[in-house]
C-alpha cells in the first residue's frame, strides 16, 4: 500500500511460526533475494513488481532508509533459478521513492520502438529543510527505456512534478503513486494514468506518445462534478482520494478501474482522455454494515479503504482489495461540553504505543496548537494539536513532521497524542501517520477535533473552513480499541456497455480465516489483503495477504473459492503480476523484506 503519511500494519513481537506453513494447488518455483545497495537491510523494503521479457523490476519502499529506492532489476529467464542484476540497478533521486505501481509498455512509432519501464515518485524529505538534491522536492514520474533491461536509460525524470491541469507550472509538487499506461491503437497515441496527493485533482493523465517529451492531458478529481463521489461520513468513510489505477479496453472503450479508498471502486471511461470527454460508468457503495464481521456477530461500519484492484479481460468481473491494514479500531466519545455523546472513529499510528488495557485513553486533552518542538507546554494526558498544512505532500520549510510533533509531547510528558487535520478540501480525511514512538498516536479528521475543541455549530460543510480557536474550551473523551479484523477482498459483477453508464453489483467477499480471529491481531504480521490480478486466461485471480500469503480464488457468478495457497513463515507478500516467461504465464509475487517469489498455477 501506498497512503499519503501512511504505513503497514505493527510487526512488533512478531511470531511468524504461529501460522503455519502450507501450500496446495500452487507451486513455488523459484525467488531470488535482493541486495540494498545502501546496506541498510531489507526490512519493509521491497514494493511492488512489474516485468517485461525476461525481466521484473522490483520498487522499492523508503523503509528502512531513504536511499537509493528506486527498482531491483532481476533475471526471470529461467523461473527456477531467477537472480538480481546488481549492476543494473535503477536510480531514483535522492528523497524520493518509487513505491507501489509501476508499469511496463510496449511501444513501437515513429518516437520510440521498444519498451517502458513506468514508475512513480513519492517524496520523503524533512519538514523543516529543502530537499538535499535541489530546491524543490520533486514527484511525478520517471520513464525509462528497459528494451534492454540490463542497461535502462532515461528519457524523462519527474513528468508532470510541477504542472498544473492545464499545464500552467505549480507551485506544488505532484507527488505520485501508481501507473497505468496504454495505447490507443485507433490514434496510435499512448497515455499514463497515475495517482496524486494534490487535494484539487488526484488522477492525472499524461501522453506520451513521445515519452521523452511527456504531456499533461488532463487532472481528475471525482470529488466534484461531474462524478461527485462522496463517502458516508457519518459510519466514518471519511477519507476520499484516489489510490490505484488500471487501464482495460473492453469492446471499443478504455475503461481505467480506480480505488478511491472510502469511495470505493470507480469505473471510468477513457477512450478520449480530455478535458470534458471523460465520464462515469459506474461506481460501488459501501454497505451499512461490514459483511466478514456479520459473519461472526459483530455489526459495525464497513472499513472503506478501497486499495488496489483488478478488471477482468472480458469486463465482466472486478476484484477489489480493502486494505484494513489494522485489526483494531480506535472508537472515540466525547464526554463533555455541547458535543457529549458524540461518537467518532480515530485513526491509530501503528508504529506507537497501541490503545488497549495498558494504555487507556480518558481525560480532558491539552491543546498545545500546532504542537512545534519549542512550543509544546508541559503537560499530562493527552495532548491535542492541529495537522500543518505543509505537511500535505511530505512537509516543507513551513512546518514540522509528524514524528517532530510526537517527539515534542513526549518530550513534555505527555502520555498521549491525538492530531486533528488542517483547514482545506481534505479537511474531513484521516488516516495513520508514519511516526514512531512510546506513546499512542491517533489522527482524526477536522471535525472532529474542532468539536474536540468545543467550537460551536461546526458541521461536515463548514469545517474545512472553520478557522481553529486561539482559546477554545477543550471537551473531554474517551477513547477504545474494537477488533474489527483485517482487510479482505471484494468480487463485483460489473456491466460495461458500448457507450453510456453501467452498473457494478457485488457478488461476494473473501478473508483468510485467521484475518477475522483476535488471536492473530497482534504477532502474527499483516493479515490484510493486499493487491491482486485476474488471470488472463481462466477464471482464477490471485491475492497476496502480506504474513497470510498467496492465495489463488476462481471466481463467477457463484463467489470467491479458494483453490490454492501459500504461505511459509516470514513472508510479507505484496505486489502480484501475471507475467509470460518462455510462453508460459507464471505468477510474480514481492515479499517486502525479500526480494521475489515465482510462481506456477
Amino acid at each position: 500500500m501506498s497512503v499519503t503519511n501512511g504505513v503497514h500494519g505493527d510487526r512488533r513481537g512478531l511470531d511468524e511460526a504461529s501460522l503455519g506453513p502450507f501450500s496446495y494447488g500452487v507451486t513455488l518455483v523459484g525467488r531470488a533475494q535482493v541486495t540494498n545497495p545502501s546496506g541498510a537491510g531489507l526490512a519493509r523494503h521491497i514494493a511492488d513488481v512489474a516485468a517485461y521479457g525476461d525481466h521484473a523490476f522490483l520498487t522499492v519502499y523508503r523503509e528502512p532508509t531513504c536511499e537509493r529506492t528506486g527498482a531491483y532489476v532481476i533475471n526471470i529467464s529461467d523461473p527456477k533459478a531467477p537472480f538480481e542484476v546488481q549492476s543494473a540497478f535503477i536510480e531514483s533521486l535522492r528523497g524520493n521513492y518509487a513505491g507501489e505501481g509501476p508499469c511496463v509498455i510496449e511501444m513501437d512509432n515513429e518516437h520510440f520502438r521498444g519498451a517502458l519501464l513506468i514508475h512513480p515518485n513519492e517524496i520523503y524529505a524533512k519538514a523543516d529543510a529543502p530537499d538535499p538534491t535541489g530546491p524543490r522536492q520533486r514527484g511525478g514520474i520517471n520513464i525509462w527505456d528497459v528494451s534492454d533491461a540490463e542497461h535502462a536509460q532515461l528519457l524523462a525524470a519527474h513528468a508532470g512534478d510541477y504542472t498544473g491541469p492545464d499545464g500552467e507550472p505549480v507551485d506544488q509538487a505532484l507527488a505520485a503513486y501508481y501507473t497505468c499506461a496504454w495505447t490507443d491503437d485507433t490514434t496510435g497515441r499512448t497515455y499514463v494514468g497515475f495517482v496524486t496527493d494534490k487535494p484539487t485533482s488526484d488522477i492525472c493523465i499524461m501522453e506520451i506518445t513521445d515519452p521523452r517529451n511527456p504531456v499533461m492531458v488532463h487532472a481528475l478529481d471525482l470529488r466534484v462534478a461531474p462524478f461527485n463521489l462522496a463517502p458516508d461520513h457519518s459510519r466514518g468513510l471519511t477519507s476520499l482520494f484516489g489510490h490505484a489505477v488500471e487501464v482495460r479496453r473492453i469492446g471499443d472503450r478504455f475503461v481505467m478501474s480506480a480505488t478511491y479508498w472510502d469511495g470505493g471502486y470507480v469505473l471510468l471511461d477513457v477512450t478520449d482522455p480530455t478535458p470534458g470527454n471523460v465520464s462515469l460508468i459506474a461506481r460501488t457503495e459501501y454497505p451499512e454494515f461490514d459483511e466478514e464481521r456479520a459473519k461472526h456477530g459483530q455489526r459495525i461500519s464497513p472499513e472503506g479503504n478501497a486499495e488496489h484492484c483488478d478488471l477482468s479481460t472480458d469486463g465482466g468481473y472486478l476484484v477489489g482489495v480493502d486494505e484494513n491494514y489494522e485489526s483494531y479500531r480506535l472508537l472515540g466519545r466525547i464526554t463533555s461540553g455541547p458535543y457529549a455523546g458524540t461518537e467518532y472513529i480515530a485513526a491509530w499510528s501503528p508504529d506507537t504505543a497501541p490503545v488497549d488495557a495498558d494504555n487507556p485513553i480518558s481525560g480532558t486533552p491539552v491543546f498545545v496548537g500546532l504542537g512545534w518542538p519549542g512550543s509544546v507546554p508541559p503537560g499530562r494526558g493527552i495532548a491535542l494539536f492541529e495537522r500543518d498544512a505543509s505537511i500535505l505532500t511530505g512537509g516543507s520549510a513551513a512546518g514540522y513532521t509528524f514524528q517532530e510533533k510526537l517527539d515534542a509531547i513526549v518530550e513534555a510528558g505527555y502520555s498521549a497524542g491525538i492530531v486533528f487535520n488542517h483547514q482545506g478540501p481534505d479537511a474531513l480525511q484521516q488516516f495513520p501517520t508514519a511516526a514512531k514512538g512510546t506513546i499512542p498516536l491517533m489522527f482524526v479528521n477536522r471535525l472532529t477535533g474542532l468539536r474536540l475543541l468545543g467550537v460551536p455549530g461546526v458541521t461536515e460543510e463548514t469545517a474545512g473552513t472553520t478557522p481553529t480557536p486561539e482559546t477554545p474550551d477543550v471537551c473531554a473523551t474517551d477513547v477504545e480499541s474494537v477488533f474489527v479484523g483485517w482487510g479482505y477482498l471484494r468480487l463485483f459483477r460489473s456491466d460495461i456497455p458500448a457507450s453510456g453508464a453501467g452498473s457494478i453489483t457485488q457478488i461476494d467477499t473473501y478473508a483468510i480465516p485467521e484475518s477475522q480471529d483476535p488471536r492473530f491481531a497482534t504477532g502474527a504480521g499483516d493479515l490484510s489483503a493486499s493487491h491482486v490480478a485476474i488471470d488472463p486466461d481462466r477464471n482464477l485471480v490471485y491475492a497476496t495477504f502480506y504474513a497470510g500469503g498467496l492465495r489463488v480464488l476462481s471466481y463467477g457468478d457463484d463467489g470467491l473459492r479458494e483453490v490454492g495457497a501459500f504461505r511459509e513463515p516470514g513472508v510479507d507478500l505484496l505486489g502480484v503480476k501475471v507475467h509470460k516467461i518462455g510462453g508460459k504465464n507464471y505468477v510474480l509475487v514481492t515479499d517486502r523484506n525479500f526480494g521475489l517469489y515465482i510462481f506456477d498455477v
